[in-house]
């Protein structure tokens, strides 16, 4: 089933990315509206009906009015700075006797725009620091600061950080879900990749298991053929069809293999192509090739899992197949113990007196035991091989593999 397609979020695409486009202009006109706005409170406030101690405006006053309500362009971008000048003409304006008048509202805002968007200890500095202006000024008798105004200015002053406080909480909250989750995603990439590429290195291996196998009884049936051409038809044709039957057996697991790397939703876990099943038709495949195999199984044969089970046939498979290419023997013998945890396996071959083993064939090479001890490491299990003399050989394993509970 398909998962249902996800509309687009507003909140976290489309707003967030407006939001971040426009702030600067936005902020830019907050500071242009507060300053003008600040500045028409001073000069078209009746000063005489607030505090007769208050002084008409003057272009100081003026000035320091629209400086500090201009600051606030800066309150997300440069917090902590506009925050000090927003305070400095504050404080030219009261201390020169001058109406505060909008100002005293829009320290709110830049109050608060320092907890959203500073440093937390700059936030708390800038609360403390305004608290105890407020009582400084209220000592020092300014006008139009009377016991109630002070207490209702800490406490807006109060409210206005704690709110900002939150704001910056919650966004650093969201910022760490949010690497949280680009970090939970990227994992998820890394081991999807490793997937497809474990899955790839795993069908690599089976493609050199079955063309190794199918191509070495070919070459030894060609050779076969050629040589019995002309002096014995019957036994020509005997080995052409042999070599006709372990083709299409091999174009089939080659094309039934590659179909997995063509297809997206194959199942990783799907039944292995070959079973321990299928050792007798193994056998006989190499006693038609010349090599006579001698199978013995003690124990009660059982399945395996499926990744055990295709591992414990390509052991027997490539050891086999060695045998034909490159000891000379005309017999081996494979041997398979099955016990309540595991499968044991070996294969051996006296070699030939007449034919030495290569030097070069004594050890693993290419894809093969190489391949075939690495895949049973990652089972868990151990794949040994060995000398036994000039010209024998000997692989063996032991696979766990437990057997499943009855239910």
């Amino acid at each position: 089933m398909e998962a249902p397609a996800v509309a687009p979020s507003y909140e976290n695409g489309t707003w967030a990315t407006m939001s971040r486009q426009l702030s600067p202009y936005a902020d830019l006109a907050l500071g242009l509206v507060a300053g003008g706005a600040a500045v028409a409170s001073l000069l078209t406030t009746d000063v005489d009906t607030i505090d007769p101690r208050l002084l008409a405006a003057d272009p100081l006053s003026i000035a320091a009015t629209a400086v500090a309500g201009l600051s606030l362009a800066w309150r997300r971008t440069r917090p902590l700075a506009s925050f000090l000048v927003f305070v400095a003409g504050c404080l030219l304006v009261t201390l020169t006797f001058h109406y505060i008048g909008l100002l005293s509202i829009l320290l709110l805002v830049s109050l608060y725009s320092l907890a959203a968007h500073g440093r937390r200890r700059h936030g708390v500095a800038a609360l403390v620091s305004s608290i105890l202006i407020f009582i400084a000024l209220a000592l020092l008798g300014v006008p139009d600061l009377r016991t109630l105004d002070l207490a209702q200015a800490c406490a807006l002053l109060l409210a206005a950080w704690a709110l900002g406080d939150a704001i910056r909480s919650r966004r650093l909250q969201q910022a760490g879900r949010l690497r949280v989750a680009q970090q939970e995603a990227a994992t998820a990439r890394e081991q999807a990749a490793l997937a497809v590429v474990g899955e790839r290195l795993r069908i690599a291996r089976e493609l050199h298991d079955v063309v190794a196998h199918s191509m070495s009884l070919i070459a030894v049936q060609a050779g076969v053929g050629g040589h019995v051409l002309r002096t014995d038809v019957a036994a020509a044709e005997r080995a052409f069809e042999i070599i006709a039957d372990t083709s299409r057996s091999a174009l089939t697991q080659t094309r039934s293999m590659l179909g997995l790397l063509r297809e997206e939703n194959a199942d990783a876990t799907s039944p292995p192509v070959r079973t321990m099943n299928d050792l007798g038709d193994l056998a006989q495949d190499m006693s038609t090739a010349g090599v006579q195999v001698s199978l013995t199984v003690d124990g009660t044969p059982r399945p395996l899992d499926p990744g055990v089970e295709l591992t414990a046939y390509r052991v027997i498979q490539e050891s086999l197949t060695n045998v034909l290419k490159h000891s000379g023997a005309d017999s081996a013998s494979v041997s398979v113990v099955y016990s309540s945890d595991s499968v044991d396996i070996e294969v051996r071959d006296l070699g030939s007196a007449t034919r030495p083993r290569p030097a070069s064939s004594a050890g693993p090479s290419g894809h093969g035991l190489v391949g075939l001890q690495e895949r049973a490491r990652l089972l868990g299990g151990t794949l040994e091989y060995d000398a036994l003399d000039d010209t024998g050989f000997v692989v063996s394993a032991h696979l766990p593999s437990p057997a499943p509970e009855p239910s």
